[in-house]
């Protein structure tokens, strides 16, 4: 019998609570990423069975410290529950709580409760519960909460098998709310209400709309006083649960995260660590890669040969093997060293580390103006721009947000990689200064200075910010997880994730492109098209693509650029992995089959000069301008939306592309 899916699962909880581990462990590969509705923000859903003949949708909220919305991810959270869009009500709620932080866990979810939404709260860390000494009396707190309470190891999977049955017996609380509005704010909430009969529904939404503020004051207190009441009182709540409920034994607690913290939070040795850490992972994207990469490079090679010898020639066999497989060999080639920049950052994540890196940076940051949580987007955008400058939401500072939007698209993108890959392989030796190898001390140097000029555009921005009006900047909180080993699971399946969304999202644009590329360098105005050939006879100079590139060529030129590293430039700017597949086609058109793009790169002559093409100088301008200039056309339209300012990211492009133009023609002057 076919199973229905007739539930729907929101799972809410504060940051670090192992949210996601547990939403990987209950939906194994049966994920999908999509955007909230009303918002571009990025949510994963997926199914899970909870008996037989029956699915259910669990949808991984962002996670939150209150339901009063005071950043963009809270704002989703509180319009999911309360079906703001009308996307359809949430079933169960899945409380998630860390086992060695209950006490701000409970706040949030006592807020959940007070709903009117069936609820269980499954108590992550066990582990760490054990090691710290901590003891919880869970059926008697689930008894005062009117719900179920499970402990679980969601890294190890202890426990999880109580959790689809225990949904299933999921109840809304029995208990009067935790919270109870009432006295002298009955009479605006009395006036807002609308036949729900969840006063605290009323209270959430009243609160957070600019429309009731007038009518809330009316009562004598402000939205802001009303809040820390529901605060004291649902603490107040909470202490008294934790008092009879939980037990603790600290001679059992093992205080290791405070023992690493000594050293890799350290303001000098923490440093030193952090970019050792960094300058080895950019290493090993040169010495791990290499050999995969050669591999796919031959492997498609070889299948591009086999398909021209065996098909009859003609407009559609070359259009395969000339268009469509370079575009599809300038996605795949690349995926080894992307795999492992995301493989890096989830390990970091995983394990703990990534937030000593935002609480360390904090310092660091704010002579720049920005605060350490800035660095997750800085950090992120080594993977893509555009998550990085949408997780701004969660920073609470406007200015500071608007410096971090600014600043972010400066971050090497993993979209560079691909192009950075392919230049030093051509123009920098492959050799070892005491060990070190060189290409990747280039590439190491290459993201340095992302983060450099970020940080010194930071800088500049700030100072004609804080002309503009006095801002002090918000005081820093962060809550440090406990280290931990990372699941081999949870890091593979982020690799999946984000290696076969940069396939499938920027691969469609490559080979797309790809393919137009190639009828452009293939047909020309003046050239009738015969498709009866193994290969259209029209001189590269003479086609659609060459007439293009001809008539820019002269602004490209002082930065020692040809007309056709010109048009590979300008449709990179769709996506800057589309460089690659631009130049397999422009290199490609010859009468001999496809080879690998950088063998045929590297044999490119200068006419003027008699020497390799690819020379020091222009390979190290073309670094620099990809280094500086505006990443794609996709972060442009992100900005504009998550800035609300189409001012600010025209602006931005064309001032990041001026930038890179000027210091890739001045890096080429000087080695020339």
């Amino acid at each position: 019998m076919e199973a229905k899916q007739s539930l729907r699962i929101a799972m809410v909880g504060r940051p670090n609570t192992g949210k996601s581990t547990l939403f990987n462990q209950l939906t194994g590969m049966n994920q999908k990423v999509s955007n909230y509705p009303g918002v571009t923000m990025e949510r994963t859903s997926g199914l899970t069975k909870l008996a037989p003949g029956q699915l259910a949708e669990i949808i991984d909220l962002p996670g939150i410290y209150s339901l009063h919305p005071s950043s963009a991810d809270e704002a989703v959270v509180m319009d999911s529950l309360l079906n703001v869009h009308e996307e359809g009500e949430v079933d169960v709620v899945i409380g998630v709580a860390d086992g060695t932080n209950l006490k701000t866990c409970l706040f949030v979810f006592s807020q959940v409760l007070d709903l009117g939404i069936p609820a269980v709260l499954v108590i992550t860390m066990a582990d760490d519960m054990a090691h710290r000494g901590l003891v919880l009396d869970h059926a008697a707190l689930g008894e005062s909460l009117g719900c179920e309470v499970l402990i679980v190891n969601a890294r190890t999977g202890e426990g999880m098998e109580a959790i689809q049955p225990t949904i299933l017996r999921a109840k809304a609380s029995p208990h009067a709310p935790l919270f109870q509005p009432g006295g002298i704010h009955l009479q605006w909430l009395a006036a807002l209400q609308e036949g729900d009969e969840y006063i605290y529904k009323t209270w959430l939404r009243s609160l957070s709309q600019p429309a009731h503020e007038a009518k809330i004051r009316e009562s004598g207190r402000g939205p802001k006083r009303l809040r820390a009441d529901e605060a004291i009182q649902r603490y107040r709540q909470v202490n008294r649960w934790l008092g009879s409920f939980l037990t603790s034994y600290p001679e059992q607690d093992r205080r290791f995260s405070t023992k690493v913290d000594r050293i890799l939070v350290h303001p000098l040795w923490g440093s030193v660590v952090l970019f050792g850490l960094l300058f080895v992972i950019f290493q090993a994207l040169f010495y791990g890669s290499e050999g995969p990469m050669v591999a796919i490079d031959e492997m498609m090679t070889s299948l591009s040969q086999s398909i021209n010898a065996k098909l009859p020639g003609g407009f559609f066999t070359h259009m395969i093997t000339h268009g469509l497989m370079p575009g599809i060999t300038g996605v795949l080639m690349f995926v080894p060293q992307i795999a492992m920049l995301f493989g890096f950052i989830a390990l970091l994540e995983e394990s703990g580390y990534m937030s000593r890196v935002v609480f360390m940076m904090d310092r660091f940051m704010r002579p720049f103006g920005l605060s350490g949580k800035s660095v997750v987007p800085m950090i992120s955008g080594t993977a893509c721009a555009i998550p990085a400058i949408m997780s701004t939401r969660n920073m609470e500072d406007g200015r500071e947000r608007w410096l971090a939007i600014a600043v972010t698209p400066f971050i090497t993108c993993s979209a560079r990689l691909p192009v950075y890959a392919l230049i030093i392989g051509l123009v920098i030796p492959d050799m070892a200064l005491m060990g070190i190898n060189l290409r990747g001390l280039v590439l190491f140097g290459l993201y340095f200075l992302g983060f450099a000029a970020a940080l010194a555009a930071a800088a500049l921005l700030n100072r004609w910010k804080r002309s503009q009006a006095k801002v002090k900047a918000p005081d820093f909180l962060l809550e440090m997880p406990k280290y931990r080993w990372p699941q081999p699971r949870n890091v593979g399946m982020t690799i999946w994730r984000q290696t076969s969304s940069f396939v499938k999202e920027a691969g469609k644009i490559i080979v797309a492109i790809s393919v137009i590329l190639w009828f452009a360098a293939s047909f020309g105005p003046d050239h009738a098209a015969d498709f009866t050939k193994d290969r259209v006879s029209v001189p590269i100079e003479e086609s659609y693509i060459g007439i293009a590139g001809q008539f820019i060529e002269p602004v490209m030129r002082p930065l020692g650029y040809d007309w056709k590293i010109s048009v590979a430039i300008l449709s990179s700017f769709v996506a800057r992995e589309v460089f690659v597949g631009t130049m397999a086609t422009l290199y490609s058109v010859g009468d001999e089959g496809i080879e690998s793009i950088h063998a045929t790169l590297a044999s490119q002559i200068n006419p003027e000069t008699g020497e390799a093409f690819f020379s020091l100088p222009m390979g190290i301008s073309l670094l620099l301008f990809y280094a500086f200039a505006m990443q794609c056309m996709s972060t442009l339209v992100v900005v504009a939306r998550e800035s609300r300012s189409w001012t600010l990211a025209l602006t931005q492009f064309v001032l990041m592309s001026l930038f890179a133009y000027v210091v890739a023609w001045a890096a080429f002057v000087a080695l020339s």
